[in-house]
This record gives structure tokens, sequence and C-alpha cells, in this order.
């Protein structure tokens, strides 16, 4: 097979595969509840269907990289969806994803909880600060922790100030959450590009929200390649995320009619 033989096939491949994703009624536990939906509101189903083959089209990301997406967005601690989770990690490995890829966006996502601390800290210290504490006092930055610090920045590219909060009033607690963020970088099987646009894909979404990290892996993920139609298509599967209340609330309409 020659190499334009290959692209060919494997252009053909992604198709397929798009459209079988794209396939709103494939999605429920049963064919009765499309049916439900399409007897009860078929111009309300016909809608949510086009939205949902909306996201799964053939675009710039590949069908793996949608479902990955779709992984990160779902596992992540902020839209925590148990079934949208199974669903789409086995979409992701039939699209072509590793195990080890579906891990390596499951460890990229944990420390998105750490954003709180953002702005939870402050709030100590001021709270300290308004009553005299002797606790009030940001310590200054340790020899191990300014190390830890220069490992990350050279692993991930950048550094946000909020961090070096942390870092000097809970340096084990530093320790272990840079490792975390740094780990999939080192050991993971995405591509720098890839993991940078699941991190767009966490901080974009209507749970979350988070602009100064959505600033930083969008530039980055610019830096490492990625076009803007590929950051469209995660902000096309940040919307998506809304058609969840739809696909659970119908098979609990129509659940008498599964069993």
């Amino acid at each position: 097979m020659t190499t334009d033989q290959k692209v060919h096939s494997d252009a053909s491949l992604d198709e397929e595969t798009s459209r079988r994703l794209a396939d709103l009624d494939a999605v429920f536990k049963s064919g009765q509840v499309s049916e439900g939906l399409r007897r009860n509101a078929p111009t309300l189903h016909a809608a949510a269907s086009n939205f949902w083959d909306m996201a799964f089209r053939p675009s710039a990301l590949s069908p793996r990289m949608k479902e990955l997406v779709l992984v990160a967005l779902h596992g992540t601690v902020t839209a925590l969806d148990s079934e949208a989770v199974h669903r789409h990690v086995r979409r992701a490995l039939s699209a072509g994803a590793s195990p080890l890829d579906v891990i390596d966006v499951l460890t990229t996502i944990v420390s998105a909880a750490n954003h709180a601390l953002y702005f939870a800290m402050p709030v100590l210290i001021g709270e300290l600060k308004e009553l005299g504490h002797s606790d009030a006092e940001v310590p200054p930055l340790t020899p191990e922790a300014q190390a830890i610090k220069d490992a990350f920045i050279r692993e991930r590219g950048f550094w946000n100030e909020q961090r070096d909060v942390l870092a000097r009033m809970m340096p084990e607690y530093f320790a272990d959450l840079s490792q975390i963020s740094t780990v999939s970088w080192k050991d993971g099987s995405l591509t720098r590009k890839e993991r940078e646009l699941i991190c767009v894909a966490i901080d974009c979404t209507v749970t979350h929200t988070f602009e100064p990290g959505l600033r930083i892996h969008i530039r980055n993920a610019l830096k490492e390649g990625a076009t803007a139609d590929e950051v469209l298509d995660v902000f096309k599967l940040a919307s998506v995320i809304g058609m969840e209340g739809y696909i659970l609330s119908a098979e609990a309409l129509f659940e008498s009619q599964t069993s």
C-alpha cells in the first residue's frame, strides 16, 4: 500500500467512525427509547439528533481525539458523569484510542480540582491578617520547592503565581501536586498538543469556565501546532455535554419500555 493509499484508507475509516459516533439513537440503551422520542416529539428529537451529529461530523479533530476530549469533559471533577464516562471510554477505544491514552487523559485532569485553591488561599491569608495571626506571613520559597517549581516550568512550559502561595504554605502538598501535574507529560501516550487540547476542554466547560487556565492552554496548544479549527472542535464538544440531560431523561421517561 502506498502512502497516498494509506492516507485515503485512514480518512475513510475516520469518516466511517464519525458516522457511527454521530448516531444519537445508538447512544440509548434500547432502540425503544429513540422510538418513543420520535413518536412523542419528532421535531424536538430531530433537533437534538442534529445537534449531537454536529459534534461528530468529520472535522479538524479525529474521532479518537474527540472521544478522548469527551472522556475528559465527563471525567473531570467539575462535571463528573459516570454513565457518560463509561460510554465515552468505550467509544474512545472503538475509535482507536489505547488504554494508556485513556489513563493519560484521566491523570491529566486530576489537578483541575486544585483550581479552587487559587481563590481559597488568598481568603485564608486575608482572614489570618485580619486577626493578626502569626501564620499570616507567607514563608519564603524553600530550595526544595524552588527546584520543583523549576522542574514544573521545564516540563509544562508555564507558571502561574497562585502556585507560589501553595509552594510556600503547603510545600508537601505542592510537591505531590506537581508530580501528578507532570507525570503524564513525561510518561503518557498523548502528544503535547493533544494534552493541551484536553486541558483546554476542561477549562472551557460550562461547569468550570476557568479563564486563566484556558488562556494558558490555548496559547500552549497553538505553540504545539494546534489549529484554530481544532480548538473550535474542542469548544463544540464542550457544548455537546448539554445533551446529557436529554439522554438520561429520555431513558428515564421510556425505561418501562426497555425492561
